[in-house]
């Protein structure tokens, strides 16, 4: 897991959080407001790699981008944050 504009690269832990949680424990700046995947305000450019969702989003971000609030990794993913 990388967080290319901060300059960090971490293991994803296996606890299951979502991109959002782990961002917050590293201290990388993040917006949000619904934690659901209903309000788009955590939407992030997805630099490479794949998530999945959990919940899923109301309705699904746009070709490229992720919603961090409720994705997960499907493997090594770099998120431009």
């Amino acid at each position: 897991m990388t967080f290319a504009r901060s300059g960090l690269a971490t293991r994803y832990p296996a606890d299951g959080r979502s991109l959002l949680e782990l961002a917050e424990a590293c201290d990388v700046p993040v917006r949000w407001s619904c934690r659901t995947g209903v309000c788009h305000t955590c939407v992030t450019a997805l630099l490479s790699g794949t998530v999945g969702y959990d919940p899923a989003p109301l309705e699904d971000p746009a070709s490229g981008e992720v919603l961090t609030c409720c994705a997960r990794p499907d493997g090594d993913v770099v998120l431009d944050m």
